[in-house]
């Protein structure tokens, strides 16, 4: 990834995996012996004491730390045989938009294109896990026209609003970056691991700060809402109960300095009552429509999506199916002979569920398919023919 000092950056990484070191004991390890090297190599020769008392490093931390000095390249035997790479802020590719933030992280761990984290515009998608129909029909309209104008979209992964932003992009063929809340040997719900592979295939991004052998705890969703946020340039928040993580990462946005547009929520309902309050109490702005969104966040809705060497390639299409994304292609071409449920949509296109599904309701939006039950019809242009 390119850096100033190989030694120092290779001691970073390692001492950033430490178990049981987080962002404040690597600082003050980091400032106190003037670097991660010259940490490792204090610790070797035995002078951790004083300052691990300072600190009151608990035992089993003082023991990984010893341990890590004398071995550090074994810590990162993970980081290889997951195939992942590490961005640090000793690097030139390290994302400009962390650098602002006030609790930066140390390390970022990724699958996927190092480009997309650097877009000239991203903005975030977010909200609760168990949206409404209408809730995670906007997601994906939200997600298919940011990516429709060639930006990056950035969500956490999670089942409901977060799944349906980032389908809807692969659906489009654009890119989006997942910053997931636990280490890469367990990234994410079991049922977005295809939407994850999708997600690097089409030039975007995985992404975590922890460690690849970290576990999601309570506390690691909310400290990977900083990442998520701090990734964009504007946040967009569309179904959130009052306490939520996306109400998190909106307060995230709101102290970092991006945009924020929030879609206002009906009185009294449970899932948009967070979406009420920020409108309320803060600076949000009401997303109140999908290019008025794009103009809030400084975005020209003129813009049409010019893949680059990260984007992956659009198939050819068939007659009059020019505006259609890749995978609305796909389900269009297979729904063209015939009606078929989700399971016979996913196992004809070979795309993930969470794909698939977001591609149908875009295709029921522009009039080429419809529901019947748990059967999807061909509708419009597919009747005809086109």
């Amino acid at each position: 990834m390119g850096g100033l000092d190989p030694e120092e950056r290779a001691a970073w990484i390692s001492l950033s995996l430490v178990e049981g070191v987080g962002l404040l004991t690597f600082g003050r390890l980091v400032g106190h012996f003037g670097g991660a090297a010259p940490a490792l190599a204090a610790i070797r020769a035995g002078r951790l004491g004083p300052l691990a008392a300072e600190l009151r490093l608990r035992h089993v931390v003082r023991a990984a730390l010893v341990q890590a000095a004398a071995d550090p390249q074994s810590l990162q035997t993970p980081l290889r045989r997951l195939g992942l790479w590490t961005l640090t802020p000793l690097d030139e590719r390290w994302p400009a938009r962390l650098r602002g933030l006030a609790d930066p992280p140390v390390t970022l761990h990724g699958w996927g294109e190092v480009a997309s984290l650097e877009a000239v515009r991203a903005v975030a998608v977010v909200g609760t896990r168990r949206p409404t129909p209408a809730g995670r029909l906007l997601a994906s309209r939200l997600g298919d026209r940011l990516a429709e104008v060639g930006v990056v979209v950035v969500s956490g992964l999670a089942i409901g609003i977060d799944g349906a932003a980032h389908a809807a992009v692969v659906a489009r063929g654009g890119r989006t970056v997942a910053v997931i809340g636990a280490g890469h040997r367990a990234p994410g719900p079991r049922a977005h691991r295809r939407l994850m592979r999708d997600i690097v295939d089409s030039g975007g991004a995985v992404v975590s700060e922890l460690g690849p052998l970290a576990a999601a705890t309570r506390g690691t969703y909310p400290r990977r809402n900083r990442i998520l946020s701090g990734l964009a340039d504007t946040v967009m928040v569309v179904e959130a109960p009052a306490r939520s993580g996306a109400i998190n990462t909106a307060h995230h946005a709101l102290e970092q300095g991006r945009n924020l547009l929030v879609a206002p929520g009906r009185p009294g309902e449970v899932r948009t009552a967070g979406c009420l309050r920020l409108l309320r109490e803060t600076e949000a702005r009401p997303l109140i429509g999908l290019d008025e969104a794009l103009a809030d966040a400084g975005i020209d809705p003129r813009l049409a999506l010019a893949p680059g060497p990260e984007a992956s390639p659009r198939r050819h299409a068939e007659p009059g199916q020019e505006g259609l994304g890749p995978a609305e292609r796909a389900v269009a071409q297979r729904l063209g002979a015939g009606p078929a449920d989700l399971d016979q949509l996913v196992a004809a296109t070979g795309l993930a569920p969470a794909t698939v599904a977001s591609a149908l309701g875009l295709l029921q939006l522009r009039g080429w398919a419809q529901a019947s039950g748990a059967t999807y019809l061909p509708a419009g242009p597919l009747l005809a023919g086109a």
